[in-house]
């Protein structure tokens, strides 16, 4: 009875893979303020990339060998945009989405920035064009989920609350 249980489970799972999980990609949040109000950076990728050719999104990339998920944020906000962030957190929550023609879940390290007003965007290839929004038109702009999700806890946790020094990231150089 068990061994038969078993072996059966056995060859369920030979024949049904479950997809892969792993975690070598980050998102980052880009806002600066004006007032007492934030707007929010969103960028639309170009038209002549292969994946999500003129999705608005935020700040993506992959962690390269030798970096760490923080690192790798870094690295790319300046990257995608000639930011350098004056303030750098660490958000409390992990994005996850899966790749179907690759068959892989991923989970996201997300970060959050604040950036000078006087700092100029300089876009990369990977984008075609940039918007600062107020919060409202960011979550309307956004078109993946958890990219409104992180702007969301990123603006409620970080921006907007007293325990932001918890997550508050010293990477910055």
């Amino acid at each position: 009875g068990q061994l038969i249980q078993r072996i059966f489970w056995i060859l369920l799972i030979s024949i049904y893979k479950m997809p892969e999980f792993i975690s070598n990609t980050i998102q980052l949040h880009v806002a600066k303020k004006e007032g007492e109000n934030y707007r929010f950076l969103v960028l639309q990728r170009s038209d002549n990339v292969l994946i999500y050719p003129g999705l608005w999104q935020v700040v993506t990339g992959t962690v390269e060998t030798g970096e760490t998920a923080s690192m790798t944020a870094l690295r790319e906000i300046y990257e995608e945009t000639g930011l350098r962030p004056v303030e750098f957190w660490t958000i409390p929550y992990v994005a996850v989405f899966y790749d179907t023609p690759k068959d892989v879940i991923h989970a996201s390290a997300v970060f959050g920035a604040l950036v000078d007003n006087a700092q100029q965007v300089r876009l990369s290839s990977e984008h075609q064009n940039l918007l600062w929004l107020d919060y409202e038109e960011c979550i309307d702009k956004l078109e993946l989920p958890s990219h409104k999700e992180g702007t969301r806890i990123f603006y409620d946790f970080i921006l907007r609350s007293k325990i932001n020094k918890y997550f508050k990231n010293n990477n910055l150089k």
